[in-house]
Parts: structure tokens; sequence; C-alpha cells
């Protein structure tokens, strides 16, 4: 089983410094195997960086791509997560499934919230999609 996470750094709200806590810690805690984040900031701790997201997409072809999205196809209670799973996330007002699935083979879901505004920050809703994952294992 491998789980990797895709996401971007919030470059216009806070530093990659500051934020790179915000995600590590979490991830860990649910055994991720490679986080990568983009753009490249210089952040020299364990992140992978890649300059686009679309770049980590291709080096993990053998990863089902699973798109975390307000705009998600299927609502987190319902999702069969796959068993090797790279998932991508964006930014606040940036979704990279409207970028990059039409290109690729994919899966997406989504975190319903009770007033379903998607105000989740990125580094929210993956904590609350690993555990998911972990809890249907």
């Amino acid at each position: 089983m491998t789980i990797k996470v895709a996401g971007m750094w919030e470059l216009g709200y806070c530093a990659p410094l500051t934020e790179f806590d915000l995600w590590a810690f979490p991830l860990r805690d649910f055994g991720v195997a490679e986080w990568i984040m983009a753009p490249v900031s210089g952040v020299q701790k364990k992140v992978t960086e890649v300059e686009r997201l679309g770049d980590a997409i291709a080096a993990n072809p053998e990863l089902t791509v699973v798109f975390v999205d307000e705009a998600g196809e299927t609502p987190l209670q319902d999702f069969e997560h796959p068993e090797n799973a790279l998932y991508v996330l964006g930014r606040a007002n940036f979704s990279p499934m409207r970028s990059f699935g039409a290109d690729h083979e994919h899966v997406s879901v989504r975190v319903e919230t009770q007033e379903a505004k998607g105000l989740l920050w990125p580094h929210q809703a993956i904590v609350i999609v690993l555990y998911d994952r972990a809890r249907k294992a």
C-alpha cells in the first residue's frame, strides 16, 4: 500500500515555512509515504517540492489520482479509497481537479460540511480524508 499527498503552498497567505507544520505532523501520523508540494519554495525540510502540481501527478503513474475538491464526484462517507493513491489538493481559490482532471484518469472526493460552503483549508481536508481512510481500512 502506498499513500502520497500532493498540494500547493498558500504563498499569498503565509510562508511555506509557517505552513509546513500544518501539513507535516498529521501526514506523518497517517503513514503518508511522500508529501509533495508546489511550487518550489526552498523549504529544506522533509517535503518534495515540484514546480507544478502536474509534475507530481506525472511522476506517479502507478498511483490512482484522487482529487480532494469541494466539487468532487463522491461524498467522502461513500468513498472507497484505492489501495495505492496520490491524493491531490489545491489551495484557496484553486481547484486542481478543474485544471488537471480532464487530462488524467482520476477519481474525486468531496468533504461535505454542514454549511456546504467549501471553506476547509487543504491541510484540514486531507486530515479528514486520511482519517476516513484509516477508519475504513
